[in-house]
This record gives structure tokens, C-alpha cells and sequence, in this order.
């Protein structure tokens, strides 16, 4: 573990570097992206002056979900994102030959191989909303409220990384994958919705079958609504299937690769 930890920082150095040599671009990427927020956090507003709740969350509670949802975003999207929509790209160039030949899990290096550091100037304005949305609520949480947000906010990174390796891994037999890529960056707005506004099948599949809804909601209802007990613990469950199948998916597809020579 301490040899992929000292692996993990030299990557992320690396990503540091390769990010300043293109200040610019950086910038451009965080104001892109705080213009995005902004507007998700005036839509709220705008819905709100007509109506007091939906599906039994206020306008500062929701608020709390958007920004609870931004921040696993930004999160994921930090670790893994650049790397998952790489992969098909590798794949068909034989560029992935690089990290099967290296002495390391072969999947750790096709995870982490870049880091986005943008992404987490973007993360913190989410958790600046958080913190805002908290306030205005007049929430206290607890030391283990705050502890669980954040083991549910971890959680919901790896939600996203287990179905994002799972979707790009189909690469290894269609020519391009980038379209599945992008749909699935597209399901990422879902996470912004209260679990409860879904009824029936469609909350049950965005539950159990593609958990969007389990992604901000519960972290979310931690502070929020002060969701405790096995509620808010079945959801970890979710991730390590979802991670172990993802993996399981990604070995069985190298056995299809047929690299750069072959």
C-alpha cells in the first residue's frame, strides 16, 4: 500500500505540472464550470419562488443535495475521470501497452494515471454551498454526522468510477466508446434530483440498477434530514458490488486486447 501511495503522489506531482504549463486552459476550465453550478443554483431559485418544496425537500435542502452532488462530481473527476475517458482511446491506439507492461496492478494504473487538479478548486464551491445551505437550515451536525457525510461522499466517487470502468471496459471490443462516455456524464444530473421525487421501477432501477440516486441523496439526508442507522450504511454495500463487478468486468476484457503489435 505505501509503494501505490508513493506511486500516487508522483502521478499527481505530475499532474501538477502538466496543469501549469497550461495556466490559461486552467482557469478557463474553473470558470467554466462555476458558471455551470451557478446556473444550477439559480434554476433552484427560480423553481422555488413557486413552489415551497419538492418531494418533501426546501429550497436550502436541495441546495445542500446540488452541492453534495457537485462535490462527488468534482471528487471523481479529480481520480478518475480523465483516465476512464482515455481508455478507449488507448485501447485502439495500443497506447494501453504502457501500463500492462509497467510493474503495477495494471487496473491502478489505467484509474489514476492523471489527476484533474481543477477539479477540486470546482469541488470546493460546491462545499462552499454546503457549508451555506447548512447554515441557512441551522444545522449542528455532530462529529460522527460529519464523519459519515464524508464515508458517503467517498462512497459515491466509487459508485461513479465502478460504472464508468464498467461502460468504458466495452472499448475492448467496439471500435469507440466515447459516446457511452459522454451519455453516462450526461446521468450525472440525476444525482442532483431527490430520491423521493421517483416512483416505483424508476426509483428502484436508479437505486439498485445504475445508482444515481444513491450517489449525493444520502450523504446529502445526512445533514440534512439525519439519516442514520442501516439507511445510510446499505448504500457502502452497493459500491464494493459495483466495484468488485467493475473489476471483474476489466480483467475478463484484457483477455480481448490485442495491443499495438499484434
Amino acid at each position: 500500500m505505501l509503494r501505490y501511495l508513493k506511486l500516487c503522489l508522483a502521478l499527481f506531482r505530475y499532474s501538477i505540472t502538466r496543469e501549469l504549463m497550461f495556466k490559461a486552459n486552467f482557469l478557463l476550465w474553473v470558470i467554466v464550470e462555476f458558471s455551470w453550478f451557478g446556473i444550477q443554483v439559480a434554476l433552484v431559485e427560480v423553481i422555488f419562488s413557486h413552489v415551497q418544496e419538492i418531494a418533501g425537500w426546501n429550497k436550502y435542502q436541495m441546495i445542500l443535495l446540488i452541492g453534495t452532488s457537485h462535490v462527488v462530481q468534482q471528487v471523481f473527476q479529480f481520480v478518475f475521470m480523465l483516465n476512464c475517458m482515455e481508455l478507449p482511446d488507448n485501447v485502439r491506439t495500443g497506447k494501453l501497452d504502457f501500463a500492462l507492461l509497467q510493474p503495477a496492478n495494471s487496473q491502478f494504473l489505467v484509474s489514476v494515471r492523471k489527476f484533474d487538479p481543477g477539479a477540486l478548486v470546482n469541488g470546493s464551491i460546491g462545499f462552499g454551498f454546503i457549508v451555506y445551505a447548512a447554515w441557512r437550515l441551522g444545522l449542528h451536525p455532530t462529529a460522527g454526522q460529519l464523519a459519515l457525510f464524508a464515508l458517503l461522499i467517498v462512497n459515491g466517487v466509487f459508485i461513479h468510477y465502478a460504472l464508468m470502468l464498467a461502460i468504458v471496459t466495452v472499448s475492448f471490443w467496439i471500435v469507440r466508446a466515447q459516446g457511452l462516455v459522454y451519455g453516462y456524464y450526461n446521468l450525472f444530473q440525476i444525482s442532483r434530483i431527490p430520491k423521493d421525487a421517483f416512483k416505483g421501477g424508476v426509483k428502484a432501477f436508479f437505486t439498485f440498477g445504475l445508482p444515481m440516486l444513491v450517489v449525493a441523496n444520502y450523504p446529502a439526508e445526512v445533514l440534512a434530514k439525519g439519516l442514520w442507522g442501516t439507511a445510510a450504511f446499505w448504500v457502502i454495500g452497493i459500491s464494493v458490488m459495483f466495484v468488485a463487478v467493475s473489476s471483474l468486468w476489466f480483467r475478463f476484457a484484457l483477455r480481448f486486447y490485442t495491443s499495438a503489435s499484434s
